[in-house]
């Protein structure tokens, strides 16, 4: 009965101890990618994709020319259909156009938080504001410039992740969410449990720190020494990992490893600290 309770105890210490560090892993990892500007950037660099470039183009040409009918500008005329083609194709393949997404940035964060939070199949897009510079190319035109109306464009839906990659990036945002939200209390059940179960209780607050300390100095090591791409074929979901996905990774891993070494370190100390009262403990001889 010694023996079982021992074990039941040291297996509720390990466990109660890896869910503990995930919870923190989790928590870091959300805080960064929600906090930074990972995901405009990511968003920005695919939008300079030559099926991005060609999307946005069809897209906007025929937003531009729905929007200039409605305001009553004659759009049948020939060659006005290619002209303002050309004109979208000015605006979205010039470097200038990688300042919108990041004018945008809180709606595009937004926009991708929900897309991963509605969980679903299939690719995620993003929507895209260009009114300002569509207008501003359609003044610049030649002869007509001046006369044409300023129009207001609805936005342009831009796919950011195939739905491979996007199923990907649900699976692994979701086991996250899940992570952040109930792994601490799992984690502390665990412990519950293993305090109730433990034979010899003066030595149960030292070993878990020294168990939490253990689980987070993995974690630590982890994510400090693999390189992100590793990592994120590691992820929940993650048999594919493309270049954002990656480069998500890389931003949260930053922060994972900073938490996750503190953590580490204090709870390291806290459990010698604590091993070294218990010995005293024993020693005078209190229960």
């Amino acid at each position: 009965m010694k023996t079982l309770r021992t074990l039941a105890s040291a297996l509720c210490i390990v466990l109660g101890a890896l869910l503990i560090a995930t919870w923190a892993a989790s928590t870091s990892a959300l805080n960064a990618i929600e906090n930074s500007t990972v995901i405009e950037d990511a968003t920005a660099r695919a939008i300079t994709t030559d099926v991005a470039q060609e999307a946005l183009v069809e897209h906007g040409t025929t937003a531009v020319l729905a929007a200039l009918d409605g305001a009553g500008v004659n759009t049948g005329v020939i060659g006005f259909k290619a002209l303002v083609s050309a004109l979208v194709d000015g605006v979205v393949s010039s470097e200038a156009f990688v300042n919108v997404v990041h004018a945008q940035s809180k709606s595009v964060r937004e926009q991708m938080v929900v897309a991963l939070n509605a969980g679903g199949e299939g690719p995620i897009s993003v929507t895209i504001d260009f009114s300002d510079q569509v207008n501003e190319k359609l003044g610049e035109i030649p002869v007509i410039g001046g006369a044409l109306p300023t129009i207001a464009l609805p936005g342009v839906e831009v796919q950011v992740m195939d739905a491979q990659t996007a199923d990907t990036a649900r699976t692994t945002w979701t086991w996250m969410n899940v992570a952040a939200h109930w792994f601490g209390w799992l984690g502390l059940a665990f412990l519950v449990v293993g305090i109730a179960a433990s034979y010899r209780k003066r030595w149960f607050l030292a070993k878990v720190s020294l168990a939490v300390g253990v689980m987070s100095g993995f974690i630590w090591l982890v994510v400090t020494y693999l390189d992100p791409q590793s990592i994120a074929n590691l992820l929940p979901g993650g048999g594919v990992a493309d270049a954002i996905i990656v480069e998500v990774v890389d931003e949260a891993t930053g922060s994972i490893a900073t938490v996750m070494g503190w953590l580490a370190l204090g709870a390291m100390m806290v459990s010698l600290v604590l091993f070294v009262v218990a010995a005293r403990a024993r020693k005078g001889g209190r229960a």
